[in-house]
């Protein structure tokens, strides 16, 4: 079996990432009633129309409550349970290059360990997050823009 272990690594990389998306979509969601007020309330250049844009701001945060946020959800749910489940020297290392993004340079000196075991240390740990959270068929295959109103 072949691991992909950029794809891996990129999956790591991203989680904080869409830690902060899930963050910025629930504060969005907190503001829709008052953003469908507005759209009441406000005409565009005075004649009387309603205006769109607010209209299509409030259908993007709905789809955004019932597609992106419970998608962004799953992914990182996935992703923290398997790291989770990792050897404590591995689930470090994980958090060290991944979450804090340590420099190699840096996690050498700081793990006490030359390259060659560093590098496989990395290996393992990427070997085990891809098997943990479903291989070939995990979710995390999914590609973002089918479950985000942004057009790509």
């Amino acid at each position: 079996m072949t691991i992909p272990y950029g794809d891996v690594e990129r999956w790591l990389t991203d989680l904080p990432e869409w830690r902060t998306r899930l963050e910025t979509l629930k504060v969005e969601l907190s503001h829709i009633p008052g953003l469908a007020q507005r759209f009441e309330q406000v005409a565009i250049y005075g004649k009387g129309q309603k205006n769109e844009a607010i209209l299509n701001e409030v259908i993007r945060r709905l789809q955004a409550k019932e597609i992106e946020i419970p998608f962004l959800q799953l992914k990182i749910e996935i992703l923290q349970k398997a790291i989770g489940v990792l050897p404590p020297e591995e689930r470090q290392f994980v958090e060290d290059k991944y979450e804090h993004k340590l420099a190699t340079p840096f996690l050498l000196e700081r793990l006490d360990m030359p390259p060659r075991s560093f590098y496989r240390l990395r290996r393992r740990a990427l070997e085990r997050v891809y098997r943990m959270v479903g291989g070939k068929d995990s979710v995390l295959w999914l590609d973002d823009r089918f479950f985000s109103g942004d057009e790509r």
